[in-house]
């Protein structure tokens, strides 16, 4: 059996374990629900500040870019260029790359520009008759171009060698040159060589707090790509794939982290960022310290502040304990001190005004004793009186017999035998066999019908076989009692009082029925609450509800008890008792 402080110790253990749960769980909802969701909302809205100032970029470009082709020097090129003689071209072709080289200084990221005649000849401006760009111009950034149709737009990254040793990542902007006197006639194109490094420098820093990030045109492919930081390069390949995938602008959620995709409304360009869980993890752990420790520092302190509260509580009790121990011993010399100004102390001044209570109480016992057995001494001697009553009796019987009156002796045997089973019944037997209880009715029975000579007849119907089971004592001659006196007496002519007992499926049943003057209904509720023949002769008045108690107490739900009575018809006790034999 566990000790009163070990199961405190216990519970309060157990509730401290159910608030740290408690408290994981609020902290892993809060960071679910409310600081993952504002983390990827930031990381979103930085994604968006970085889409912005790449599109204000190249809508700077584009719009550049337009301007040239308009240009009446551009025109002239492109419409009169191959109409030419070999010196004219020369100058026309220095004097264009001037005009462009003049403008370069509006756009700095623009390192070089190229013209592309609809024969597919090329002019470069850092090598105007070299054939260096026509032979790039086959690898897979503009044959990407062609293929997709489009008037102008923006190529993958690419390599351009500006002289032996020097080498640039390049983005190209390739757009179509109309001829503005005849709408929709195109007459070249004007390539834009950009410096990658513009893109990237802005793209790099955008991509600070990612672990991946992507730019991809329309075309899905990847302008640049900075790569997660791992060692597996499968895992690289995974998220640039998921990547490319997703088309749609918004939040994804993919295995290990999150996908942000955020479209340029104007060229269809895509920036992918990707934000894995451990990253986001590492962000948000300050908060989840910070609860963690508050958490840890509240179950702490509710340890600490309880604890003394237990013990206080704690060893007073077990004071109590161990001398109510002492005293179940037999040990009333036992006495508790408890000092705490509180319940417990009155609580302990209350156990030792009980133990000497108990101990007083216990000497008055031992005296009470004493006296008990002294009068049961004299009650012992005071039983001789009775033999005295039975002598007198029974010379009373022996002068009748002597001078022949038969009922006095008929009768003072009866009254002897009544007599004798009032004097059995302090004997503690509670329960007889039938046959004796009818036997000391028919002796009631005899005296009473010598005290009220043709008032009634008694019809008996009872069953052999019923004859020994066993009944409470005194239990039918009430019923019989009453029977005679409110019954019949009242009536002015002779009734029939009909006793009967039978058995079946293990229940005995008496029924004690007259055909007297009857009980109205509400008198009948009154002597179920005042009793039967409280204030009428007999022997021994024994009331209603007294009766219902003791078949009750014998045999609790199993007996049944009814009284069913008509106003000048009669009344009818119906007693229902299990079937017992001794």
């Amino acid at each position: 059996m566990r000790s009163l402080r070990s199961v405190i110790l216990i519970r309060l253990v157990i509730v401290a374990a159910v608030s740290f749960l408690l408290a994981a769980g609020f902290t892993y909802y809060f960071y679910q629900k409310i600081l993952l969701k504002q983390m990827i909302h930031d990381d979103n809205t930085k994604l968006g500040q970085t889409a912005r100032q790449l599109q204000y970029m190249s809508d700077d470009v584009v719009k550049f870019s337009s301007s040239l082709i308009i240009s009446n020097q551009l025109q002239m090129f492109f419409k009169s260029y191959e109409q030419l003689d070999t010196f004219d071209k020369f100058s026309l072709l220095q004097d264009t790359f001037n005009y462009l080289d003049d403008n370069k200084g509006l756009r700095k990221e623009v390192t070089s520009f190229a013209l592309v005649m609809p024969n597919g000849e090329a002019f470069w401006s850092e090598a105007r008759y070299d054939n260096y760009i026509y032979d790039r111009m086959k690898e897979e950034w503009y044959q990407n171009f062609l293929i997709s149709g489009k008037l102008s737009g923006f190529t993958e990254p690419h390599q351009i060698f500006f002289n032996a040793v020097t080498q640039s990542n390049t983005i190209s902007y390739i757009i179509n040159v109309k001829d503005i006197q005849q709408s929709g006639s195109s007459i070249g194109q004007l390539i834009l060589n950009l410096d990658y490094s513009s893109f990237e420098s802005l793209l790099t820093f955008g991509s600070t707090d990612f672990d991946g990030f992507l730019w991809a045109n329309d075309s899905n492919h990847i302008i640049y790509e900075k790569k997660q930081q791992q060692t597996d390069p499968a895992a690289n390949d995974m998220l640039k794939n998921e990547a490319l995938l997703q088309k749609e602008e918004g939040i994804r959620k993919i295995k290990g982290g999150y996908l942000l995709v955020n479209r340029f409304a104007g060229n269809n360009w895509r920036l992918i960022s990707y934000t894995s869980q451990h990253t986001l993890i590492e962000r948000g752990k300050i908060v989840i310290y910070l609860l963690a420790i508050f958490s840890l520092a509240s179950t702490i302190l509710i340890l600490v502040l309880i604890m003394p509260a237990i013990f206080r509580i704690t060893r007073p009790i077990m004071r109590l304990y161990h001398a109510m121990n002492a005293v179940s011993s037999g040990n009333l010399q036992t006495s508790v001190s408890i000092q705490t100004g509180d319940e417990l102390e009155k609580l302990g001044q209350g156990f030792n005004r009980m133990i000497d209570q108990l101990r007083v109480d216990m000497e008055e016992s031992i005296r009470y004793e004493q006296e008990k057995r002294e009068l049961e001494l004299e009650l012992l001697l005071s039983q001789l009186n009775p033999h005295f009553v039975y002598n007198t009796l029974n010379a009373v019987i022996y002068m009748a017999q002597k001078q022949g009156n038969e009922d006095i002796v008929r009768m003072v045997a009866s009254f002897i035998r009544i007599l004798q089973d009032a004097v059995r019944m302090g004997d503690g037997q509670s329960l007889i066999p039938l046959r004796e209880e009818i036997s000391i009715l028919r002796d009631y029975i005899a005296i009473q019908a010598y005290r009220y000579i043709d008032i009634f007849d008694v019809i008996w119907e009872i069953d052999d076989h019923t004859q020994d089971s066993l009944i409470p004592r005194n239990l039918i001659q009430p019923f019989v009692e009453n029977a005679i006196f409110h019954g019949i007496c009242p009536k002015d002519e002779k009734g029939t009082i009909r006793i009967s007992a039978a058995a079946q499926n293990g229940i005995l049943t008496l029924i004690i029925e007259d055909d007297g003057v009857g009980i109205e209904a509400e008198q009948l509720t009154a002597i179920w609450d005042k009793g039967i023949n409280k204030e009428g002769p007999g022997i021994r008045h024994i009331g209603l509800s007294n009766t219902k108690k003791r078949l009750e107490h014998l045999f609790g739900i199993q007996s049944v008890l009814q009284i069913d009575s008509i106003p000048e018809k009669g009344t009818t006790v119906k007693i229902s008792i299990p079937e017992r034999y001794g």
